[in-house]
C-alpha cells in the first residue's frame, strides 16, 4: 500500500511539473519581446526543473544574444564575441554534464553558474544544419539534476532557443526592410525621401523653437567625366568616398542624404548663418584637399571637387520647405556657373527669383 501511495504522489508531482512546463511554453509563444520572455522564464523555470541559474546564447546578426538568469531575474545583452566558456562548448557541439567543483575542467563557467551552492552544470548545444545556433547552460542548486530535470531542460531549452532565434530573425528581416526604405544602397546615407522627411521635421522644430536651420546642396563636379573616363565602378567608389567624408565632417544630429545621382543634401540644425558658411567650406575642403585613391583602372589618385550652395532660415523663419530647397539649389547653380569647387550662399527669396 505504501508503495502505491508513493507512486501516486510521484505521478502527481510529475503532472504538476508537466503543467508548469506547458504553461510556460504557452506564455512565451504569445510574447514577441525577448526581454519579457527572459523575465517569464526566470520566474517560472523553477516550477518544473531544479534550475537555479542559466545562460542562453543565440546567434544574432554577426554577434550573439546572451540571456543570463539567476534568482528569478534575467538580463539580456548583445555581445560581439563568445566568452571562453561559450566558445569552448559552441565549438564542441555536444552535451556535457559535470559536477562542481571540477578541478580538471579547463574553462571556467560564468560566475552566476558557479556560485557556492551550485552542485552541477549541464550544457546543451542546439545544432541545426550541422552547426551550432544556440547554447544553453543550466546549473542545479544543492542536488544534481534528476533524470526528469534533464528531460524537461532539454525539451524547454530547445523550444526556448527556437523561439528566441525566430524573433531575432523576424527583427532582422524587419530592420532590413526599414533600412532599404530609409538608406541609399550605394553610399549608406539617407535616401532622398528620408533626408527630405528629416528636413521637414527639423524645419517644424526650428519654427517652434526660434532657432535657425541651414541646408547645403552639393554636387560632385564633372562626375560624368569620371564615369566616362574611368568607368562606373570608379564613379561608384567616388560617391561612396564623398559620402564618407561628408558624414565625417557633420555632427551627430545633422542629416546627410544622397539627393540623387551625384547630388547630396545636408541639413544642419541648429545652425546660424555663420556656422552654415563655415560648415559648407569645411565640407568643400574635405573633398578637394585630399585626392581620392580609387583602386582598379584609375591611374593613381583622382582629384575630386564639389560645388555647394547654402540656404538658411535666418530672417525667414516661416519659409516653406520647397522654397528653402529652391534657394539652396539656386546657390549651387551659381557655384557651378562661377567655376565650381566653391560655396555660394543664397540671398533673400526675392533676390534669387
Amino acid at each position: 500500500m505504501s508503495g502505491g501511495i508513493h507512486w501516486t504522489k510521484r505521478a502527481a508531482q510529475q503532472l504538476v511539473r508537466y503543467e508548469a512546463l506547458f504553461h510556460l511554453l504557452e506564455d512565451i509563444q504569445a510574447v514577441e519581446s525577448i526581454d519579457d520572455i527572459a523575465r517569464q522564464v526566470a520566474a517560472q523555470w523553477k516550477y518544473f526543473a531544479n534550475v537555479a541559474a542559466w545562460r542562453l546564447v543565440v546567434e544574432n546578426d554577426g554577434g550573439y544574444l546572451v540571456i543570463d538568469g539567476v534568482r528569478g531575474s534575467a538580463q539580456v545583452a548583445t555581445e560581439q564575441a563568445l566568452s571562453p566558456w561559450d566558445a569552448y562548448h559552441w565549438e564542441r557541439q555536444r552535451p556535457e554534464r559535470w559536477s562542481m567543483p571540477e578541478p580538471h575542467y579547463n574553462v571556467a563557467p560564468p560566475k552566476h553558474l558557479a556560485a557556492p551552492a551550485i552542485s552541477e552544470i549541464i550544457v546543451l548545444p542546439v545544432v541545426g544544419a550541422g552547426r551550432c545556433i544556440g547554447l544553453l547552460s543550466a546549473a542545479a542548486r544543492h542536488e544534481p539534476f534528476s533524470d526528469m530535470d534533464q528531460k524537461f531542460i532539454r525539451i524547454f531549452g530547445g523550444h526556448l532557443t527556437d523561439r528566441v532565434s525566430g524573433i531575432l530573425l523576424r527583427q532582422q528581416a524587419m530592420q532590413t526592410l526599414i533600412d532599404k526604405a530609409t538608406y541609399d544602397a550605394l553610399t549608406g546615407l539617407l535616401n532622398r525621401g528620408s533626408v527630405i522627411e528629416r528636413l521637414a521635421g527639423q524645419l517644424a522644430v526650428a519654427r517652434d523653437s526660434g532657432l535657425t536651420l541651414g541646408v547645403i546642396s552639393g554636387d560632385v563636379d564633372f562626375f560624368k567625366n569620371i564615369n566616362d573616363t574611368y568607368g562606373h565602378w570608379a564613379g561608384d567608389a567616388v560617391l561612396r568616398e564623398v559620402a564618407r567624408r561628408l558624414q565625417a565632417q557633420t555632427r551627430a544630429l545633422d542629416s546627410v542624404g544622397r539627393y540623387g545621382g551625384e547630388e547630396f543634401l545636408i541639413v544642419l540644425y541648429p545652425c546660424t548663418a555663420q556656422e552654415l558658411a563655415q560648415a559648407a567650406e569645411r565640407l568643400r575642403r574635405a573633398i578637394a584637399d585630399t585626392p581620392f585613391a580609387i583602386d582598379g583602372e584609375v591611374p593613381g589618385d583622382l582629384a575630386v571637387t564639389i560645388s555647394l550652395g547654402t540656404a538658411s532660415t535666418t530672417g525667414q523663419a516661416q519659409i516653406a520647405l520647397e522654397a528653402l530647397l529652391k534657394l539652396a539649389d539656386q546657390a549651387l547653380y551659381r557655384s557651378k556657373a562661377d567655376g565650381r569647387n566653391r560655396v555660394s550662399a543664397a540671398g533673400p527669396p526675392d533676390a534669387e527669383d
